[in-house]
């Protein structure tokens, strides 16, 4: 079998980079679920946020899940909440190639606090707390996955390279 590799996690833990770059090694097709939810609306996330609300996001990125899972030879970037839908943690936890990259609060709120392309982190109060308070509240779903990677203190390059460890481990890389 040849893939999909999902990789999930919270925002700022390095989905995207370490996507694109595990793609390269593969020589696969890379996928970032937020950018096919994006180019099929036509707009940008936090337009989608304010027009359709969390749930019309949350429908468009079920849609982009489904999509994904039906390409082989490829590395799918899951957005950070795409867990907190039942059918997506589901279907997620049937493939064999999910990846759950990890991060501290403080190195995520390093690497995404004032991104204003982050609609869960923006408006009054702290973001480090919210950050924290998603994190905690989404744990549980995250603690599902088997396969964990620690994000913090290590360049993409070196999580792409556990990650392709494992996957030989597993005859897919």
């Amino acid at each position: 079998m040849k893939g999909p590799v999902f990789l999930i996690g919270f925002m700022g833990t390095g989905k995207s980079e370490v996507g694109r770059l595990l793609s390269k090694e593969l020589e696969w097709v890379f996928r970032d679920v937020d950018e096919m939810v994006e180019a099929e609306a036509g707009r940008s996330i936090p337009e989608i946020f304010e027009e359709e609300g969390e749930s019309g996001f949350r429908r468009r990125e079920r849609a982009a899940l489904l999509k994904s899972m039906a390409s082989s030879n490829s590395v799918v970037s899951c957005g950070g909440g795409i867990v907190v839908t039942p059918e997506n943690l589901e279907d997620l936890l049937r493939q064999p190639y999910v990846y759950r990259l990890r991060a501290e609060p403080k190195t995520i709120f390093e690497r995404v606090g004032s991104d204003p392309h982050r609609p869960l982190l923006q408006g009054e109060g702290d973001p480090l707390g919210r950050i924290g308070n998603l994190l905690n509240a989404r744990e549980p779903l995250y603690r599902k996955f088997e396969k964990q990677v620690v994000t913090d203190g290590f360049r993409p390059s070196e999580v792409v390279g556990h990650i392709l460890s494992d996957l030989r481990k597993s005859s897919i890389g």
